[in-house]
């Protein structure tokens, strides 16, 4: 009878597989969007007669959920939007400095809106509103 020697298993070298997936996480992130677009799950509606305006320093955004963010950041409602834009606007003298873009989902009712319209007003913002060009 012949006896065969038994074999080991291979051993698979695990060692570099840490600099693989860190190589991969690299990649990925390099790849990536880092932050995410408050325009994501938003809608513009539209209008007409639109004309393309600089960038103001405050953008207040109420997406298709009716979540309202102030520079991106999710706040409570209309009272917190007033406060915090009545900062950021206080000691503003020109109509630039104190020009707040409003973003808002088209399928947004004006129950949820229009309260965050009368803040910017009363905090001392003037508003831009965003939409789409629709064509003629």
């Amino acid at each position: 009878m012949i006896r065969r020697p038994k074999h080991e298993l291979p051993v698979i070298p695990t060692a570099n597989l840490v600099d693989i997936a860190i190589l991969l996480i690299i990649f990925y992130m390099a790849c990536s969007n880092f932050l995410p677009s408050s325009n994501a799950r938003m809608t513009p509606p539209k209008a007409k007669d639109l004309s393309k305006m600089q960038e103001p320093l405050v953008v207040v955004t109420i997406d298709k959920d009716g979540v309202v963010q102030l520079q991106g950041h999710d706040v409570g409602g209309a009272a917190d939007i007033e406060s915090a834009i009545g900062e950021l606007v206080r000691d503003k003298t020109s109509d630039d400095a104190r020009t707040v873009m409003f973003k808002c989902d088209a399928g947004v009712s004006r129950e949820v809106f229009q309260p965050v319209l009368d803040a910017i007003v009363q905090a001392g913002g003037l508003i831009l509103a965003v939409g789409e060009n629709i064509e003629k």
